[in-house]
């Protein structure tokens, strides 16, 4: 939940440009690469916080901790570090639009770069995720949890929320409130889960 912390220090066009797999300039890229050490930062002066500011800085490279007296402690940071890249890899290249199959098997292809192990973890517990289905979803029936499969935009091209952002609670309101106000569509392309035949049969006939 605190990999991205150090974003807060980026512009939002920055941000959404990466998210979004376009290209950057050099200093941009060097900017964005410099958010993992800004957290790192922030969360090291923080009691027993150290081992998990370690495990975000190396979120973007291979994992090289300050030593720990504690061999233990030493090997979860590194563990910890490459969870932490895998699962963001994963996350960017299917907001991106890779199906599952697709993202797992860019991952198994940079074996030096990720984790074997971590990656074949992934797969495993990625599993429940193919039974999600992409579906036009009415504002109303929006529900936290669903994946924006497409950039929300106002009718005047404001950029609401970015494309591959999951539905929060707080982002539930902020798009029903613009819908409410005639700003959005009456609805948006999410990943879900699929519902129930009769729910589906219902909205048909509705």
């Amino acid at each position: 939940m605190m990999s991205q912390l150090g974003c807060v220090t980026l512009p939002p066009d920055l941000v959404e440009a990466v998210y979004a797999g376009q290209k950057l300039s050099p200093e941009e890229q060097a900017r964005f690469d410099a958010h993992p050490a800004v957290a790192r930062d922030l969360l090291s002066n923080i009691p027993r916080m150290e081992p998990i500011a370690w495990m975000i800085a190396e979120q973007h490279g291979p994992c090289s901790p300050q030593p720990l007296k504690d061999a233990d402690s030493q090997e979860a940071i590194t563990q910890g570090a490459q969870m932490l890249k895998v699962a963001l890899a994963y996350d960017q290249l299917v907001s991106q639009g890779q199906s599952h199959q697709e993202a797992l098997q860019h991952l198994r292809d940079k074996s030096t770069e990720f984790d074997r192990a971590v990656v074949a973890d992934l797969a495993d517990l990625q599993r429940e995720g193919d039974r999600m289905e992409v579906r036009d979803c009415a504002i109303t029936d929006l529900e936290s949890g669903m994946i924006l499969q497409k950039e929300v935009r106002t009718h005047t091209g404001l950029l609401v929320v970015a494309k591959g952002q999951e539905v929060t609670y707080p982002l539930l309101v902020r798009l029903r409130n613009f819908w409410q106000r005639g700003a959005i569509g009456n609805s948006v392309i999410v990943l879900a889960v699929p519902r129930p035949a009769s729910a589906a049969t219902a909205s048909g006939h509705s």
